[in-house]
């Protein structure tokens, strides 16, 4: 039985840290990389910090791709990261 990634757009204020992989399309390139902290202000903006390095500031109510990975795969790529 093959079990494959689960796919869905969440709003950036619905981010949380951990192993799902975040896809956000900006106009000079694309972020694919996990989360690794989030800071939802009043004000209505998420900062976001990436594990590859990357940060960014989005609105609330910007929509990002987020694809959660199987059990087996959450497994290699935290081998793959050294953990």
């Amino acid at each position: 039985m093959i079990i494959m990634p689960t796919h869905c757009i969440i709003p950036a204020s619905a981010l949380r840290p951990g192993l799902a992989t975040i896809i956000v399309s900006l106009p000079d390139r694309t972020i694919r990389s996990c989360v690794f902290m989030v800071q939802v202000w009043p004000h209505g903006v998420v900062q976001v910090a990436f594990t590859s390095g990357d940060m960014i500031t989005l609105s609330t109510r910007t929509m990002v791709g987020r694809i959660d990975h199987a059990a087996g795969d959450r497994a290699r790529l935290s081998l793959a990261r050294g953990r």
